[in-house]
């Protein structure tokens, strides 16, 4: 049988996994604009269930005291980390809508900076500056490494969590790498370039789960802490960062994909009560 540690590194891989995918997916051949939203809201609806619903609790209960003044922190962290990308600068005097007109969207799921639509143009630097992007890459590191301590974080607790927000991170990674290797190609960087800071997502998440697990392992409080930033982290992502992005007043329907992802993790924490794994 399979040890929970070991399972919580296998499925890290295959989360990361998911980044590369997204970038694969921008440099070889891509999903069209609406195709793109709909998995996006898909993954940030089940994203806002396992923070709401079991990672804010855990926090909560591994450090009744401290852990709302990190999640808070968590949350201000990227908050600045969206602000000093700023905006991104449009010599044509127009900014590159984030939703096609057919209703599609290509959501930044780090909410760090506005990627043009997969149908739009993105060679030479007249979409963003290299600065903007290098920066937005930094944010969405901070960001991946938290997948990785937030997957890491749950199976220290238990195996059904850990599966859970497996599942819950990588719904939302493979737009995540789309997003990355899309900025840089709209940077003016080469698709090999634009491939590389996708799989930089990658192995920022193994970094976070690989640590999370050796602290886990000494039985410190760092767990506890940095989970409670990663949670002030994805509170920021799926609800200030994501939820924008769809543009859900012009786009209703992604609405509802959105309740759907919600419910469905609902429904699989039920089932994993059901099963006794909590």
């Amino acid at each position: 049988m399979v040890s929970s540690g070991l399972l919580a590194v296998l499925l890290c891989v295959a989360a990361a996994f998911a980044d590369v995918l997204g970038g694969v997916i921008t440099v070889v051949r891509r999903f069209s604009a609406r195709q793109i939203a709909w998995l996006t809201a898909l993954g940030a609806g089940f994203l806002i269930g396992a923070t709401f619903m079991d990672r804010l609790p855990d926090a909560l209960s591994g450090l009744p005291n401290l852990a709302p003044a990190l999640v808070v922190l968590g949350y201000l962290g990227m908050l600045l980390l969206q602000q000093m990308g700023g905006h991104h600068p449009h010599p044509h005097g127009h900014a590159e809508p984030v939703l096609a007109a057919e209703g599609g969207a290509m959501a930044n799921s780090s909410g760090l900076g506005a990627a043009p639509a997969p149908d739009q143009p993105t060679s030479g630097a007249s979409v963003l500056t290299r600065q903007s992007a290098l920066v937005t890459f930094f944010g969405m590191v901070v960001h991946t490494f938290m997948d990785g301590v937030i997957i890491a974080g749950a199976f220290a607790t238990n195996t059904g969590a850990g599966v859970l927000m497996f599942i819950a991170i990588t719904l939302h990674k493979i737009p995540e790498g789309f997003t990355m290797a899309t900025l840089s190609l709209a940077a003016g960087e080469s698709r090999r370039t634009a491939f590389a800071s996708a799989s930089g997502l990658a192995l920022s998440t193994l970094v976070g789960a690989v640590l999370t697990l050796w602290a886990g392992q000494f039985d410190l409080p760092l767990v506890h802490i940095i989970t409670a930033l990663a949670t002030g982290t994805f509170i920021f992502i799926s609800t200030t960062g994501l939820i924008p992005s769809l543009h859900l007043r012009e786009h209703p329907r992604l609405l509802y994909v959105l309740i759907v992802g919600v419910l469905l993790f609902f429904l699989s924490l039920q089932l994993v009560h059901h099963l006794g794994l909590q």
